[in-house]
């Protein structure tokens, strides 16, 4: 069996004339044996590359665009297509990335996000208005007296972090010992962390692809998995079962995925350059769990501040964060939020607003979150949360 995959990636800068736009095309062309391995590559050129390289420069001429229109800003801007297809070149499955770095008044941030089929519409997914909130002179506001009591609302762009951490806590080595011991308790509130496998090439699902398996149609009910993410045969390329893999179940810390050569089974990637197999590039994630209104006193987390650093060697996660309470709009402070990304989940509320997929050192699908006010976390010893003054 044979299969093509094409990588188109881009990066755009601002320079003093237009913008300095730089893409380049990776396409690969794989077979695979009768269990569904992959036993080899080689690379090759056509036109259907350089359609998705075409592509990848409009999408990244068009986040430029629009990230001057807001903020004015734009340190840099990169953007990835992935186009997989059939033996006979015929295309399958698609997915996009884009990643913008972004100078604001309150410090660098992060705007990025990523999906299945045609990346047309990446660009106006992304919050715009918040980071427009943004555009106006930052002068940093004293927060209220009473904000260590307020709830705090951790919007997309800073929730994914946690998410993350929580993911790779529970993932690696260490991680893995932990979920093993913890397997079966209810350590948090009713939220479901789920890891989806990256996508091979494949064709709509069906339900073929899971008979036999432990899969249903309700696990996939508003979990983000894009029609191709299982293939056409649910193999990832070392011929395992490609299948959304539950770390938390209802707040119940689930088994660890079985390992093979060293990799979780269903996320092995063909490495051409290597010959042989490794993990997936990033981690593609989902929270979800139960619906809770924004509270209107909530101490809001915006944006990260970028250029420091946010996963620790001890496992704990330290925030930095453009902040603004939801009934003061337009006055931002700046506030750090430290914790064991686990022990920091324990402390939700719910869910809020719409699922926004938020994309930089990991995809991550999720809706902001509910957390207990600050006080109430460092009463419990899960986090110390801190007004940073200039």
């Amino acid at each position: 069996m044979a299969e093509t995959r094409i990588r188109a990636s881009g990066i755009v800068t601002p320079t003093r004339g237009a913008a300095r736009l730089t893409v380049s095309l990776d396409t690969l062309r794989l077979e695979r044996d009768a269990t569904g391995r992959v036993t080899g590559s080689r690379r090759v050129a056509g036109s259907a590359d350089q359609d998705a390289g075409k592509e990848t420069g409009l999408l990244l001429t068009e986040a430029a665009e629009r990230t001057a229109s807001a903020v004015a800003g734009l340190q840099s801007a990169v953007a990835q297509i992935h186009e997989w297809r059939d033996g006979d070149g015929l295309p399958v499955s698609r997915r996009a990335e884009l990643l913008a770095r972004v100078e604001t008044p309150g410090g660098p941030v992060l705007l990025g996000t990523s999906g299945p089929g045609d990346p047309a519409g990446l660009v106006e997914a992304l919050p715009w208005d918040e980071l427009g909130a943004l555009s106006e002179p930052f002068v940093p506001a004293d927060p209220p007296d009473d904000w260590r009591e307020r709830p705090l609302l951790l919007r997309p762009s800073a929730a994914s972090v946690l998410v993350a951490g929580a993911a790779f806590s529970l993932t690696s080595r260490g991680g893995r010992a932990t979920a093993a011991r913890l397997a079966g308790r209810r350590i948090l509130p009713q939220l479901t962390l789920t890891d989806l496998p990256s996508a091979p090439p494949g064709s709509a699902l069906d339900g073929s692809a899971l008979n036999g398996s432990a899969l249903n149609g309700s696990a996939l009910n508003g979990s983000g998995l894009d029609a191709s993410a299982l293939g056409a045969s649910g193999l990832d390329d070392r011929g395992d079962p490609a299948l959304p893999t539950v770390l938390v179940d209802g707040g119940r810390i689930c088994p660890p995925p079985p390992l093979a050569e060293g990799i979780a089974r269903g996320r092995a990637v063909w490495d051409h350059d290597t010959g042989g197999f490794g993990p997936p590039p990033l981690a593609r994630l989902e929270l979800d769990g139960p619906r809770a209104e924004v509270p209107p006193d909530a101490v809001e987390l915006v944006w990260c501040v970028e250029g420091l650093q946010r996963y620790h060697g001890d496992g704990t996660v330290r925030l930095q964060c453009l902040a603004r309470v939801a009934d003061r709009p337009g006055g931002w402070f700046r506030l750090a939020l430290r914790g064991k990304p686990v022990h920091l989940l324990r402390q939700a509320r719910g869910l809020a607003g719409p699922p926004m997929a938020v994309h930089s050192d990991s995809d991550v699908t999720t809706r902001s979150l509910v957390l207990a006010g600050a006080a109430e976390m460092e009463g419990a010893g899960h986090a110390v949360v801190t007004v940073i003054t200039p």
